[in-house]
């Protein structure tokens, strides 16, 4: 691994850390300060909707102003926000800087898949995404349990100062990280944009909406997890954060093999194979009456998603001209983040309205739509070279 890559991973490492600290037990925050289930899920909405918003033009301005200076906008709101939130004690005025916080992981993620994509060949391209995206549970493993124990002990306002803190201590990997130049000329670029959405709209819209379904499903079940866990079981804090905190060490366990896996046997194949088993773990939520079945399935799902992003990332990376992968990851990660706009705002009335049950089985039912949508994925042919 390079100094850039290097540089990135710990960056990359400090950004999960610093959000995992604020997201998962958000909902709880905002319930905290006098927000209903509706008015969480609008809240948490309105903040993806602002990172959404953002996504493709972040992957655009990646490609033409530089990604170091994307970074460092996204370090910047990232630093700030968490200390903006420590002033106010309305919920309704969390939502603005909930936005900026939220705003900063658009700047970062695109232009880390595009640092990460230009230092990979076609053969080992989802290992070396597999292999970088052990920074996210890395980050987040220990993240929502010490989370849920400050806030337990010394309330929100220390575990939002320590995000920010991290925040600002993620300035220096940014700045050691060295900036390649494209051989490729801007007026290229620029000539390029052309044939390259009218080659690959399809392709696009393909991955688009692969994402959307995904994270709509996803993005339900994060918001209205700790608000059941909460309501029925009565769990503290530090016990909700496990389910977080297990999810990102399947994640971890999950990257390397899948990575290799997806290289060796067909990344096609892990995504559908990965995918299918998905809803199976969602719908057995239905029949556990014990937090800690739910947990474990809950793992699960989150285990078999995660084992999906270094085959999507290296089939897009392999489908498009190398001069605009930012602005392509930008239009990928804005299905993404649409799916995490549209899941909580539906969550959060069917839980108030129709209950948990529903929520899990419209999650469930939206992985087995996008079945379909994976197969329609083409992948290049790369010949592997076997190690003796």
């Amino acid at each position: 691994m390079d100094r850039n890559l290097s540089m990135l991973f710990l960056l990359n490492m400090a950004v999960s850390f610093s959000s995992q600290l604020i997201q998962p037990l958000f909902p709880l925050y905002l319930k905290g300060l006098g927000a209903s289930e509706v008015e969480i899920g609008l809240a948490v909405a309105i903040g993806s909707i602002s990172a959404t918003a953002l996504m493709l033009p972040s992957g655009i301005l990646a490609d033409r102003v530089g990604r170091k200076r994307l970074l460092l906008i996204g370090v910047a709101l990232s630093s700030l926000s968490p200390f903006l939130m420590t002033a106010v004690s309305d919920w309704r005025l969390t939502v603005p800087p909930y936005m900026m916080f939220s705003s900063s992981f658009s700047f970062f993620v695109t232009t880390r898949m595009a640092l990460v994509a230009e230092s990979a060949m076609v053969e080992n391209r989802a290992r070396l995404f597999g292999l970088m995206n052990l920074a996210w549970p890395i980050g987040g493993i220990t993240a929502p349990y010490v989370s849920g124990l400050m806030i337990e002990s010394f309330g929100w306002k220390t575990t939002l100062i320590l995000s920010g803190g991290i925040g600002i201590a993620s300035l220096i990997p940014t700045l050691l990280i060295r900036e390649k130049r494209l051989k490729t000329s801007e007026e290229k670029v620029k000539s390029s944009k052309l044939p390259f959405i009218r080659d690959h709209v399809g392709l696009l819209i393909l991955f688009f909406s692969f994402h959307l379904f995904e994270t709509t499903g996803l993005g339900m079940v994060d918001l209205v997890l700790p608000l059941m866990m909460e309501d029925r079981f009565h769990l503290s804090y530090h016990l909700i954060g496990l389910f977080f905190t297990g999810a990102n060490l399947v994640t971890l366990i999950t990257q390397i093999p899948s990575g290799y896996l997806a290289d060796r046997y067909g990344r096609k194949k892990i995504i559908i194979a990965c995918v299918s088993g998905i809803p199976v773990a969602l719908g057995f939520w239905l029949f556990m009456d014990n937090w800690i079945s739910m947990l474990i399935l809950y793992v699960t799902a989150q285990g078999l998603w995660s084992m999906t992003w270094p085959a999507t990332l290296a089939l897009l990376t392999d489908s498009v001209k190398p001069e605009v992968i930012g602005t392509a990851f930008g239009i990928r990660m804005t299905g993404v983040r649409l799916g995490f706009t549209v899941g909580p705002a539906v969550s959060g009335v069917m839980y108030s309205v129709l209950g948990y049950p529903v929520i899990f089985i419209t999650a469930a039912l939206l992985y087995v739509a996008s079945i379909p949508l994976a197969t329609r994925f083409k992948e290049a042919r790369v010949k592997i070279i076997e190690e003796p």
